[in-house]
């Protein structure tokens, strides 16, 4: 099994734990899916290796646009958390250019989309609300898959997702990225510590396959 096909059962993993949930979102349901998109370098590889040259060229219109430009990864704010030290802060851009990936509303690369679309999740309309609404479960359940994520790249880097499809290999482009890290523990409340063992046992199984 290669990296990819690892990481794609993860993300179906990840599915399959937040699927019973009576989220509001549904098909159709598009009000977060602007460029404001992280991902690992892993991730935005095998997005890249599905989708064809005429998308990868259309790609390249939204690089001029304000996008969300990470400057420290989930793994890195979690470290810096145990060394009592407080992680830069983030600028995300309120007002941005649609998702290029959308299509009448509708996501086409859906079933290989990015972590960072997957943890969007909310109980009420956010086009109402101008919040998502979320449970502290589903908060652990997210940040488990996010540290393990970045966990498999770790080598790799992180940044925004149309950035790292377009450039991610050019050395001229390394200022728009930052490194991937090993967590130094997984971040668990300890009142879902019991049910996440079962999470992280699912995930240390996939990982594990030959």
């Amino acid at each position: 099994m290669d990296m990819y096909q690892r990481l794609k059962k993860i993300l179906d993993l990840h599915s399959k734990w937040t699927v019973n949930k009576n989220f509001f979102c549904h098909k159709g349901c598009a009000s977060c899916c602007t460029l404001n998109v992280a991902a690992t370098s892993l991730e935005a590889e095998m997005i890249k290796n599905k989708i064809g040259s005429s998308l990868k060229t259309k790609l390249q219109d939204y690089i001029n646009y304000e996008r969300f430009q990470p400057k420290t990864t989930t793994n890195t704010i979690a470290n810096l958390a145990i060394d009592d030290i407080d992680p830069p802060e983030e600028f995300i851009p309120s007002d941005t250019e649609k998702c290029p990936f959308l299509e009448d509303n509708e996501c086409i690369i859906y079933n290989i989309r990015p972590l960072s679309c997957r943890v969007l999740l909310s109980f009420k309309d956010c086009t109402k609300t101008r919040a998502a609404e979320i449970d502290e479960r589903t908060m652990s359940i997210n940040t488990v898959f996010q540290q393990y994520v970045e966990l498999m790249d770790h080598k790799g880097i992180s940044g925004n997702m149309i950035d790292l499809i377009v450039h991610g290999n050019n050395p001229v482009f390394t200022s728009k990225f930052v490194n991937n890290q090993a967590p130094k523990a997984i971040m668990v409340p300890p009142e879902y510590q019991k049910e996440m063992r079962i999470l992280i046992s699912e995930i240390n199984a996939v990982l594990s396959e030959k």
